[in-house]
């Protein structure tokens, strides 16, 4: 009952729920009391505070004047700004004392083979408090930041044995301490997939003046009545949107930044935010993002200021390219599944890895760009990590290129070949990924007309193939999509009587076995055209000739589609409809419809536009004033993995003969639907119009038979059977030597 015993139990029992609240306790722990008995043993108020109602109320008291006291929130530490020097190496191997100076020697001769001149005294490595075991970490103490963040990027993910070893940098802890809390994001969660579960129909949307409507072509001569207008927060850069590779997002660019829009409804879902922002791309894979914007002074040129990756699923910025000289947009390129960002610099090739956005390894643990003379062109391959890239050599009196397809992230030469050296490039890979196309525009001496040489390098497990054909100047070359191996180009020709050049499309055929171009002579056509497309599933190809609304000509003939059907070396053409002043078209992604459209900045009279079946036949049209742009919705090709994918070729027999067994069950309930229907049909007529008649009939039976003079005779009420009866005619014995004449002869059987 003494009050200092007292005020020491309460202090103690306040600390210990103190421990257990921080913690989300509600109650005392196990832990706690029996904490609280060791320091305690002797005392138990248990039974003065059900005897002394005073006692109980003191320590009540005692405890919420406690509690305001220690279950205040704590300050954050300060962070000193001489720490942010230090790099923090991971993830070490665990070892004793009596190894330490081994182990710090083996480090420094690898941070030496990494180009990192670090002292021995710039090294700290904690031990353990009573124990001759490490931390499994290392503090590097360096000049300054910059040099911090140099170290801890060649450092990240070296291996030391079987560790990979994980670098950060002192200030990020700054920076975490510095962070406000996290605000859950106001958007609200959509179903981004729900309109892929439609089978037919397909999706697009087009910009009317200010607006983004999104409709639904549900049936060929017929839309939607009611189409979602998407919620814009800003107004668009030009009217223009575009979709995200797969379809998920509808993407517009306005002054501060993106937007991303999703969902029935088409509500904001995720924003980026950039000042000046000139343009972005998407991964393919939808899961990373890059805005960049041109340096002042310099937009016509499209040099690059600032350049900043991003990542969609958590909207958080993974690197920051600033001080761009000589890049431009073509300078950066995704991978085809996004686990790559290429960088092309002069010299270089660097390419990162995401979502670290560290510069990929080579063989020997270091991080380091691609070497590589002038390089002009690069291009990732559509379906495997495979790049290419045209150099040039470093003697200036060379006179030819270097065309180089490596693997990534191996750095393996694919591909090797010397081609003259010209001065323009273009490198197009095939969508499925095994041929790529070379294009070179050239001018021989002492001739004034532009000639291109096509070369197709044919790329498989195999063999690797490379063939060349000379034309004159390639405008635009585009693969079919699909394994027949068709190529359309557009190309220029001098009209000598009008001294004017004109567009030629030709479409050629690809023998592989050998590699061999045959020219497909029904699918050329001498006309002004600007753009060739292909169906998505092949087969068909629509040239046409689009307007630019910047670059308006007039008196010139625009938009008439030219529908071509081409399979192996043979090409009919299929209908051709006018679409005058069309600014844009584009297949859907079925290859059922196509569609073009008139920009309303084209100075046309009426702003329409127009659906085509696959068969070059207008299906709809429509007038829409102040039309600005139009885009089908893409679909992507599966959302399987790549793996899932081999599995299921591999078992595709395993699976038909399960979708057969379901098809003929389900053709049984078909059929037997059909009979019910047809069955119930029949008693339904019967009893509806045949019904009444019969009873009629049966009622005016008296007064038949009265006519008749005689009972009638119905045939549902007697029982018909029938008999057959034979009667002897005549008897007649005839001789055993006249029978014969009777039987039938064999003899033509032998």
């Amino acid at each position: 009952n003494d009050t200092a015993t007292t005020a020491i139990y309460t202090s103690l029992f306040v600390g210990s729920v103190r421990c257990v609240q921080e913690t989300g306790g509600l109650q005392m722990s196990k832990g706690a009391l029996k904490e609280l008995y060791t320091v305690l043993p002797a005392i138990d108020l248990t039974k003065e505070f059900a005897e002394n109602p005073e006692l109980r109320k003191f320590v009540a008291e005692a405890y919420e004047t406690r509690k305001e006291k220690l279950l205040k929130k704590v300050a954050m530490p300060a962070f000193k700004q001489e720490l942010e020097e230090y790099v923090v190496v991971g993830n070490l191997p665990i070892i004793t004392t009596e190894k330490q100076a081994k182990f710090i020697e083996v480090f420094l001769a690898i941070a030496t083979k990494l180009g990192l001149a670090i002292a021995p005294a710039d090294l700290t490595m904690p031990f353990k408090d009573g124990k001759s075991e490490n931390y499994g970490c290392i503090f590097i103490k360096c000049s300054d930041i910059k040099a911090a963040d140099s170290v801890a990027t060649k450092l990240d993910k070296i291996k030391i044995g079987k560790n990979v070893i994980k670098t950060t940098i002192m200030s990020d802890y700054a920076k975490r301490l510095t962070t406000p809390p996290l605000v859950k994001h106001s958007f609200s969660k959509v179903d981004l997939h729900k309109w892929m579960i439609e089978p037919i129909a397909q999706q697009f949307a087009l910009t009317i003046d200010k607006s983004v409507k999104v409709f639904w072509h549900t049936d060929p001569k017929r839309l939607t009545e009611d189409p979602v207008e998407v919620k814009l927060s800003a107004p668009i850069v030009c009217g223009k949107f575009s979709w995200s590779p797969q379809g998920t997002y509808l993407v517009t660019r306005d002054e501060t930044g993106i937007a991303f829009y999703g969902g029935p409804d088409m509500c904001k879902i995720k924003e980026f935010k950039h000042k000046e922002i000139a343009g972005y791309k998407i991964s393919k894979n939808e899961e990373y993002l890059y805005i960049y914007d041109y340096q002042a002074g310099f937009e016509q040129e499209k040099k690059l200021r600032t350049l900043r990756v991003y990542s969609i699923t958590t909207e958080k910025e993974l690197r920051e390219f600033s001080g761009l000289n000589e890049e431009k947009p073509e300078s950066f390129g995704w991978s085809y599944d996004g686990k790559y960002l290429a960088k092309m610099s002069k010299d270089t090739l660097s390419i990162y890895e995401t979502p670290e956005m560290h510069m990929l390894m080579d063989n020997t643990g270091k991080r380091t760009s691609i070497k590589a003379d002038d390089i002009q062109i690069f291009s990732w391959n559509k379906t495997n990590n495979f790049l290419a890239m045209i150099k040039k050599p470093i003697d200036a009196g060379s006179r030819t290129s270097t065309v180089m397809v490596i693997d990534i992230p191996s750095r393996e030469v694919v591909y090797l070949k010397s081609i003259p050296r010209l001065e323009k490039f273009n490198l197009v890979w095939h969508p499925c990924g095994h041929m790529l196309a070379i294009i070179a525009v050239y001018k021989k001496p002492g001739e004034a007309i532009m000639k291109s040489s096509i070369g197709i390098l044919n790329i498989d497990k195999r063999r690797t193939e490379y063939i060349e054909e000379e034309t004159t100047e390639v405008t635009q070359f585009k693969w079919e999509p699909t394994q027949e191996n068709h190529f359309g180009i557009l190309r220029l020709q001098r009209d000598m009587l009008v001294n004017k050049d004109e567009t030629v499309m030709e479409v050629y055929h690809l023998f592989t076995m050998p590699l061999k171009i045959h020219r497909i002579p029904e699918a050329s056509r001498a006309c002004s055209l600007s753009h060739l497309h292909w169906s998505p599933l092949g087969r068909l190809m629509v040239a046409t000739r689009l307007i630019d609304p910047e670059h308006y000509l007039s008196g010139a003939t625009y938009g008439t589609q030219y529908f071509y059907y081409i399979k192996g070396v043979q090409a009919h053409a299929i209908n051709a409809e006018s679409h005058d002043n069309a600014a844009g078209a584009n297949w859907d992604p079925s290859g059922r419809y196509y569609a073009s459209y008139v920009n309303s900045a084209a100075r046309s009279e009426h702003d329409a536009y127009k659906i085509y079946n696959c068969f070059g036949e207008t299906v709809y049209n429509e007038a829409v004033p102040k039309l600005m742009h139009w885009i089908w919705r893409k679909r992507p090709l599966s959302l399987l993995p790549k793996s899932d994918i081999e599995k299921t070729e591999k078992e595709i027999h395993e699976y038909s003969k399960r979708f057969k067994q379901i098809d003929a069950q389900i053709k049984e309930q078909m059929a037997e639907s059909i009979n019910s229907d047809k069955k119930m049909k029949v008693d339904s007529f019967m009893k509806k119009y045949l019904g009444p008649k019969l009873e009629k009939y049966k009622a005016e039976k008296v007064d038949r038979e009265k006519i008749l003079g005689h009972p009638e005779f119905i045939p549902e009420e007697y029982e018909i059977k029938e008999y057959v009866e034979e009667e002897l005619i005549e008897e007649k014995l005839v001789p055993l030597q006249q029978q014969s004449q009777y039987l039938p002869t064999f003899t033509h059987l032998y």
